[in-house]
């Protein structure tokens, strides 16, 4: 008789290993193969250790209180003597099982052989549905929350990030001279000797808006403006207060082309006007739409990180992008029609646009997505000309994502 045991982690499946220790002269001699009724075979390879585990089957998650029993069948095959000892586990995925017994027809506690030896066993699962502590309120990353499905949005809403700023880069070359473009790749374009100053600034408003003892995590355009407006607002910050910060090329600025010509850039916009602002695609560029799309990608892993804990703890996002991209983000973020964000201009450079976690969550409502549990602060809105006080806000929070 050998007893197995269970352990819960995170997924979904049930499945039995079987391992094997073993004292043979040359472990690399050593295989097993399987077969079997009520379930299937996922591995089987050859054994490297003393305790090696050389087969899972997959097998049928059982009921909350009743019994389930899965048969299964292996095969050892030897090519010297062999003494081994055969130890079953039986683990699970949402559920820890309890009162598993593994019942082998044969004694396998302790048997030699030379050759091949079939032992069969039947499995009675008799468990009991246990979950697992929820580890985001705790300030821990929890991945079985890493989703956007109602169950993954979080009651308790300190788990999520007090604020969300989103900053435009402080003034670049391009800003103050548009023939810049001609000459330098948009990603290398610098800031001017202002920006600079308006980074460190920029700073200093988040600080102040940032919950007192929250900390800090960036996400940043690879451009080189918004990297060098990253450095200026670390550079005011204390270092226990910033907690990490990460490059994201879909936070890049809207693509207008390779190295612009002014005079044919002039001709494209006045064209954008006619065809349309939103839908208009740059030759070698992209369209507004196309980085709605892109930024549709961004926000869904966001949410996702977010739901997991991923920023428990009262950590505070700042997002440093660009203009339209920051409006982008805003339209997704809010549903707003593709005639609303046309109504929205960008915000001043380095002027910080906080989206606020609201206070609490209506019980009533039986599904609120993450997304409304965030509004556009009243200072910030008037901040970004065309926003109206019914679009700082998600207007319905069971809409489709």
């Amino acid at each position: 008789m050998a007893l197995g045991f269970a352990r819960g982690v995170v997924g979904t499946k049930a499945w039995l290993d079987v391992h094997v220790r073993c004292i043979v002269p040359r472990t690399r001699d050593v295989a097993a193969s399987t077969n079997g009724t009520g379930a299937t075979q996922d591995a089987s390879h050859l054994l490297t250790s003393r305790l090696v585990r050389i087969v899972r089957f997959h097998t049928p998650a059982p009921p909350r209180t009743s019994s389930t029993f899965v048969r299964v069948s292996f095969l050892f095959r030897a090519h010297h003597h062999v003494q081994a000892s055969v130890l079953f586990r039986l683990r699970s995925s949402t559920w820890i099982a309890t009162n598993t017994h593994v019942e082998v027809f044969r004694d396998a506690s302790c048997i030699t052989w030379t050759g091949s030896q079939r032992l069969q066993a039947v499995v009675r699962m008799a468990s009991k549905r246990v979950w697992l502590a929820d580890r985001r309120g705790t300030g821990q990353y929890d991945a079985r929350y890493h989703s956007t499905t109602p169950a993954a949005v979080p009651r308790d809403v300190s788990v999520l990030p007090p604020r969300i700023v989103l900053l435009r880069h402080a003034e670049s070359q391009g800003n103050v001279d548009h023939r810049t473009y001609a000459e330098v790749p948009d990603h290398r374009v610098p800031l001017t000797l202002r920006g600079r100053a308006q980074a460190g600034e920029a700073g200093r408003c988040i600080a102040q808006a940032m919950p007192r003892g929250s900390k800090l995590f960036f996400y940043y355009s690879p451009y080189r403006r918004s990297k060098e407006t990253v450095q200026g607002i670390r550079g005011v910050l204390p270092k226990s207060v910033v907690r990490g910060a990460q490059e994201e090329v879909q936070l890049r600025e809207q693509d207008f082309g390779n190295f612009q010509d002014e005079q044919g850039k002039r001709h494209e916009k006045a064209e954008r006007i006619r065809f349309g602002r939103f839908f208009y695609r740059f030759p070698n560029g992209e369209s507004g739409a196309d980085v709605y799309d892109r930024i549709t990608i961004f926000e869904d892993h966001l949410v996702r990180d977010i739901n997991a804990g991923r920023f428990a703890g009262d950590t505070c996002l700042c997002l440093i992008t660009h203009g339209l991209t920051l409006r982008i983000f805003l339209m997704r973020w809010f549903h707003w029609t593709v005639d609303e964000f046309l109504d929205v201009y960008n915000p001043n450079n380095a002027t910080p646009v906080v989206m606020e976690r609201v206070q609490s969550t209506d019980d009533a409502e039986p599904w609120v997505h993450t997304k409304s549990l965030y509004r556009i602060s009243e200072e910030s809105r008037l901040l970004v000309p065309g926003i109206t006080p019914k679009m700082a806000q998600t207007r319905s929070p069971m809409g489709a994502e």
